[in-house]
């Protein structure tokens, strides 16, 4: 396990410090699979230092109690993260894990492994570029461990690796210190990376004046160009893949989040905000939102974009936030970003609360509505939030410590 995954691990503990909730069988709200059931949840239960993922699936988001009792869904050992491509769900393996697992849903209805293929090492982000194909980045963990980026592609139907390049060089991403990539995504035959300069030995993060998208083709992998612009600071967060993301437009969004809470060691002199890159192109336009004006100078810590210019987005209150915040990750109230307006609305109806650190943003958008689930003192709930109103409604309990992921399976 490299210092990276070290850190991680002594980082997640502190975040995961809850006392387990009782399980609580609910017929037909998670307590007991039920057949083509659409909502699934991986469950992070916590216990005497160690998690187990349970993978669940509910047919209600708004009442009763989604568990892992009576051996409901599926367990999986080791730290997991996940991403859907298509209708499968892939557990990622992390801190020192390199595989990964297909979730589809069988000609029975229930949720069922399919694929367990084998990276060289941990996969650094994994995105999807159509219905059919997810791409995956490798990056050694410092200089003396490697020069070349690997690049996987992945089927989904058959979850199995179709293409592996291994001869990418890391160059230009680690001119100023070893890249952090913080975000990935699809456009018009590129892929965009982002990622901000940091140390592998300190964890430092000296460059924050600056936002760098680093641009391959696809599906060659070849280097294109590296893009930088110092409207706001470094794109994405430590470990959350939230640097990038696509519109209906196939434009792309870079957000600067630069949080002291959210894994930077210092504050830099850009504000952060988004950035735009229109579909396909290798250069930012003008657009530029700067968030901090907006919002009397908070930032961003987690995002999810809902469509139609939207965001909703977990948004940190500790201003101004100090070396003492470094990792923390709390006191975030819910918002909604109009992008296009360039507006930031308080989320009516959600606590103040935590987040889950370094790790994606486990929210669901269906049905017009945002679900997003929220831990406090009185354990984990779904709120159910409506964008075009910003108000939102406490909906089912949660019997776990946190959510690693929440997706739809039709």
């Amino acid at each position: 396990m490299n210092n990276m995954n070290k850190l991680f691990s002594i980082i997640m503990a502190g975040y995961l410090a809850v006392s387990l909730v009782s399980c609580e069988d609910k017929e037909g709200s998670g307590g007991k699979e039920i057949a083509n059931a659409p909502y699934v949840l991986s469950l992070g239960i916590t216990s005497n230092g160690n998690t187990a993922y349970y993978v669940v699936t509910t047919d209600d988001l708004m009442k009763g109690t989604i568990s892992a009792a009576n051996n409901n869904g599926l367990e999986q050992n080791g730290y997991r993260d996940y991403e859907q491509g298509g209708q499968t769900i892939y557990s990622i393996g992390g801190l020192g894990v390199t595989n990964v697992i297909g979730i589809v849903r069988g000609p029975d209805g229930f949720l069922h492994e399919k694929g367990d293929f084998v990276f060289n090492n941990t996969l650094n982000a994994f995105t999807s570029v159509d219905g059919n194909q997810m791409v995956g980045i490798e990056v050694p963990g410092n200089k003396q461990s490697g020069d070349k980026l690997t690049f996987y592609t992945v089927d989904n139907n058959s979850v199995a690796i179709t293409k592996t390049v291994n001869t990418t060089p890391v160059f230009p991403m680690d001119q100023n210190e070893w890249p952090s990539i913080s975000g990935m995504c699809y456009s018009d035959g590129n892929i965009y990376v982002t990622y901000f300069p940091m140390s592998p030995v300190t964890y430092e993060t000296a460059y924050m004046d600056t936002a760098f998208v680093a641009v391959y083709s696809y599906p060659e992998m070849t280097f294109k160009t590296l893009m930088k612009d110092r409207r706001i600071g470094p794109a994405g967060s430590w470990n959350a893949f939230n640097g990038i993301f696509k519109v209906e437009s196939g434009d792309m969004y870079v957000m600067g989040n630069s949080a002291i809470a959210n894994g930077f060691s210092q504050s830099g002199t850009t504000h952060a905000g988004f950035i735009r890159i229109p579909k396909g192109e290798t250069m930012f336009d003008g657009y530029h939102f700067d968030f901090e004006a907006a919002t009397n100078g908070l930032k961003p810590a987690h995002i999810k974009y809902v469509g139609n210019g939207i965001v909703f987005a977990e948004v940190s209150t500790v201003n101004p936030q100090t070396a003492a915040d470094r990792w923390l990750d709390r006191d975030l109230k819910c918002c909604i970003i109009d992008l296009n307006n360039k507006t930031v609305t308080d989320v009516e109806g959600i606590p103040v609360h935590n987040g889950n650190g370094g790790r994606r943003f486990s929210v669901l958008v269906d049905g017009g509505y945002v679900y997003c689930p929220v831990t406090t003192s009185e354990g984990t709930y779904i709120y159910r939030v409506d964008p075009s109103t910003a108000k939102a409604e406490r909906g089912a309990k949660i019997a776990t410590t946190f959510v690693a992921g929440f997706f739809r399976l039709n």
